[in-house]
């Protein structure tokens, strides 16, 4: 018995050494939200987050496809988020904007500033203002943004970045526990973070021990967007 103590010493030894390096691994998850505002189903957003390197190497793509039908009209929006680092810092945003408003929207994040071209039918315009470090990008209507606020913190204050409004406010994040969530027939255990950013609508969101996005509400604009099914 004595004789087996080092050799179960060493494999424990081995399995802690590597539970960091899985904790560590790419950022992956797709999938589809249903959208409903008012209780009434109007769209859906898809969207895809993918991860190449790690570390201080690491790159992360977020895109997605969000369309609605709103009584005020329709609204195409295809968002794409290039972070990098530790810590999934946004260095570039796009957005296009379809349906009965059209315009582009592009900008670097980087120096402190955020530097956006919007483009629309009357012509292009030039933005600059405030990114402070640590900030993320949250654009009004895409749920799975809220990834990177979550991967960031579940409590504190953090600066988000609207691209859609051409500002940079501060939000304060609570973490409520866990509850448990049904989602397309299925029940889960998940995190409950609240976002309350600074002179805008208080936002509740719901993300699984990997920070995946699974549901989002607004309350106060009756809006809702749930996993269509369960992350695997």
């Amino acid at each position: 018995m004595t004789r087996q103590m080092p050799l179960f010493a060493t494999a424990l030894a081995a399995l802690l050494a590597a539970a960091p390096l899985a904790a560590q691994a790419p950022a992956a998850d797709s999938g589809t939200f249903r959208v409903s505002v008012g209780g009434r189903e109007v769209g859906t957003e898809s969207f895809s987050i993918q991860q190449t390197g790690a570390g201080a190497g690491a790159v992360l793509i977020a895109s997605g496809r969000v369309s609605l039908r709103l009584a005020s009209g329709s609204l195409e929006l295809s968002p794409r988020l290039r972070a990098t680092g530790f810590q999934a810092d946004p260095v570039h945003y796009e957005v296009i904007v379809g349906g009965d408003s059209p315009r582009r929207i592009a900008g670097n994040i980087g120096g402190g500033r955020v530097s956006a071209r919007i483009v629309t039918s009357a012509g292009e315009q030039l933005r600059e203002y405030v990114a402070s470090s640590g900030a993320v990008v949250l654009d009004d209507g895409v749920a799975h943004h809220y990834y990177f606020l979550a991967q960031r913190l579940h409590s504190g204050r953090v600066p988000v970045i609207v691209p859609s409004e051409n500002r940079q406010v501060i939000a304060t994040v609570v973490d409520r526990g866990e509850e448990v969530v049904q989602v397309g027939g299925r029940s889960a255990r998940l995190f409950h973070l609240v976002v309350r950013p600074q002179g805008g609508d208080e936002q509740h969101v719901w993300v699984d021990a990997l920070n995946r996005v699974i549901k989002v509400e607004i309350p106060a604009r009756g809006y809702q967007a749930v996993r269509t099914a369960l992350p695997q």
